[in-house]
């Protein structure tokens, strides 16, 4: 687990400073470790919504005329995976320190060959005065936080359908940063240092701090901090295509994890902060926040929790219509947004069940009017209304024996755009099995 730094490299070298000598008994040697799953997957998108993102009579999602009479019908079965190569050492130095390194390398499954390179790679030092890790990484408020249960690993941030690799996700429905998530993923592996506090009575507190966010996904992630975000949009309704410079973020975070007699609790709060300059005429620098909160109860095989998201931006000029709304923007401009799940799961010897729910609601953004678009105002999110997306899942998990396990998950996903337009509304089924070793 990790957090975020209130302290600068003087600190670290303090810390290893103050405990004396620092030769290793025994040179780092490297251990392999890691996870391979693979799914067959099946997903039935809406037809509604195949027939006009793939045929109209004029124009489709992307600008491109198409033939009214063209097949329209996408893909039912497919193969997914997630691979993960774990590399890792450590050595204890004489004084008592120990120091580490730990690389993950994406192995294939959902990405492109070509892309499958090094997802982390970061060294860490570990003594009475906690724990420091330097290099690339989730941020600290991520790796401390908790998340409705599911009991095939298959939600949230990196699941098949939370993911949007089974049921499609229209272009022009914002999703909160980082994906349909509850966790705050905005930094992604973002280089930077964590450092976590040693726990204290159940309680453990840290932090991240990142000196330059735009050298990662940070500057590329939906919602976040480009005019033109990935392509989400006509051009026509962009006024540039520049993207916004991330300075520093921040992060800080606590978990507290206890038993009370035969209740297991885990209860975790998070906050983030980025400052953005943006570039462009009339748009002053403004900043990026996001807090969160998760929870876990656990009694005779039964857990129960959930977790909740909060995003905003603080834009300072050439504002209309709310916090994060600029009317130049395009659809999948940034700006405020909220996310929750919830769930429960049982688990007895080899076996384990889970149901979970997601909901995110995230401001649309269009420079349309949203009366010519027919978007809901009365929602209370802004005047430019919300982008919404559910999620239900029902999973299960068999273990055959020490690291391999039989997964199924099963699920129903409904994304609505804020508009009228039927390209932006769509929802399906989604059912999946998958097996799971761990190495």
């Amino acid at each position: 687990m990790k957090k975020i730094l209130f302290a600068s490299t003087a600190l670290v070298a303090a810390g290893v400073l103050s405990t004396g000598s620092a030769s290793a008994s025994d040179a780092i040697s490297l251990s392999l470790g890691g996870y391979s799953k693979w799914w067959v997957v099946g997903a039935w998108n809406s037809n509604t919504y195949e027939q006009a993102n793939l045929a109209s009579t004029n124009n489709n999602r992307y600008g491109n005329a198409l033939n009214s009479n063209a097949a329209a019908s996408y893909n039912n079965v497919d193969v997914k995976g997630d691979n993960m190569i774990f590399i890792g050492g450590k050595t204890t130095l004489n004084n008592g320190m120990k120091v580490g390194v730990d690389v993950h390398v994406a192995a294939g499954g959902n990405t492109l060959p070509s892309t499958d390179t090094i997802d982390k790679s970061y060294v860490w030092l570990e003594g009475g005065f906690g724990k420091f890790l330097v290099g690339s990484q989730k941020n600290g408020t991520y790796l401390l936080g908790n998340t409705a249960p599911d009991a095939a690993g298959n939600w949230n941030d990196g699941g098949i359908m939370t993911d949007n690799w089974a049921l499609a996700k229209p272009v022009g429905v914002n999703a909160m940063a980082g994906g349909n998530t509850t966790l705050i993923n905005t930094t992604d592996n973002a280089a930077g240092i964590t450092y976590v506090a040693p726990t204290f009575y159940g309680l453990t507190v840290g932090g991240s701090y990142i000196p330059n966010g735009q050298q990662n996904v940070f500057g590329n992630v939906t919602n976040l901090n480009t005019f033109h975000l990935n392509g989400q949009g006509p051009s026509s309704a962009v006024t540039t295509d520049i993207q916004s410079p991330v300075k520093e973020v921040y992060g800080v975070g606590a978990l507290y994890a206890t038993t009370l007699g035969p209740i297991g609790v885990k209860v975790d709060a998070g906050w983030v902060t980025a400052q953005l300059s943006q570039l462009g005429s009339g748009v002053a620098s403004n900043g990026w926040q996001e807090q969160r909160y998760g929870a876990n109860l656990s009694y005779a095989g039964f857990t129960l929790g959930g977790s909740y998201r909060h995003q905003m931006s603080n834009n300072s000029a050439a504002i209309a219509g709310g916090l994060g709304e600029q009317t130049t923007w395009g659809d999948g401009s940034y700006g405020n947004g909220r996310a929750y799940d919830l769930g429960l799961q049982y688990a007895t010897g080899p076996y384990a069940v889970s149901f979970a729910y997601y909901n995110s609601a995230v401001q649309h953004g269009n420079a349309t009017t949203p009366a010519a678009l027919g978007i809901n105002t009365s929602d209370g999110l802004t005047n430019n209304g919300a982008d919404r997306i559910d999620m239900y899942q029902l999973s299960g998990k068999y273990n055959l024996g020490p690291g391999v396990d039989i997964l199924a998950s099963g699920g129903y996903a409904v994304y609505n755009g804020a508009n009228s337009i039927a390209y932006d509304h769509n929802s399906g089924w989604t059912a999946m099995s998958g097996l799971s070793l761990t190495f």
